[in-house]
């Protein structure tokens, strides 16, 4: 996507935050903004307007030379953004990215249960059998096993999870990062249990499995 005038000013806004180690919530309170339109804004999704770069500058402590407003005489003089020099990636997560996202790839690097609130509506062609989100009409409750991951096959997209999973037969269901209304970890409680001194019988082919949760 071609750049915008706007982006160097995002960034140096972006850059502001992370260096007076505020998050969105912190930002949203000293701001007065709602934190998701804050959110939304910062990232160059929605239009940042004079007032939000106002109640910025004043939760920020941005001088007007910071914002490249420094020698300006008269409204016929540019104002330059100052250019900026994008700090090196840090390693974590990104409070202006996509958090469903995030959290969803971190259970899978760590390999935990996983257990999610979706929001029914936002998956009528997702690829979940229909009797499945009739069943549950608002809210879908699924839990993944970490064991199945594999056989999940998950790939994170811009704008969806697409992976594979079983019901009455198996599915390649494409969830949209949108419709997550809550992601749970469930940790392991229990030590694993010894080695198994018996031979091992004949075991079925693993599948991949997805729990629906009622």
């Amino acid at each position: 996507m071609a750049s915008r005038p706007s982006d160097p000013l995002l960034a140096f806004l972006r850059d502001a935050v992370r260096k007076k180690g505020l998050n969105t919530a912190e930002l949203a309170t000293r701001t007065g903004i709602e934190r998701s339109k804050l959110k939304q804004r910062l990232a160059g999704v929605d239009d940042l307007t004079v007032d939000d770069l106002i109640a910025l500058s004043k939760a920020l402590e941005l001088t007007p030379a910071e914002l490249g407003l420094a020698g300006v005489e008269g409204a016929d003089v540019p104002i330059e953004v100052p250019e900026v020099v994008p700090a090196p990636p840090v390693p974590g997560p990104d409070p202006f990215g996509n958090l469903p996202r995030q959290v969803v790839e971190l259970g899978f690097a760590l390999g935990v249960d996983l257990f999610f609130v979706l929001d029914t509506a936002q998956l009528v062609g997702s690829g979940i059998p229909r009797a499945v989100l009739e069943e549950q009409r608002e809210q879908l409750r699924l839990r993944m096993e970490a064991r199945w991951f594999p056989q999940n096959k998950a790939r994170f997209l811009e704008d969806a999870m697409v992976c594979k999973l079983s019901f009455d037969a198996l599915y390649e269901c494409t969830i949209p990062w949108s419709a997550f209304r809550t992601v749970t970890f469930l940790l392991p409680v229990e030590a694993p249990a010894p080695p198994s001194t018996e031979p091992a019988g004949p075991t079925r082919p693993a599948a991949p499995f997805l729990r629906v949760v009622k």
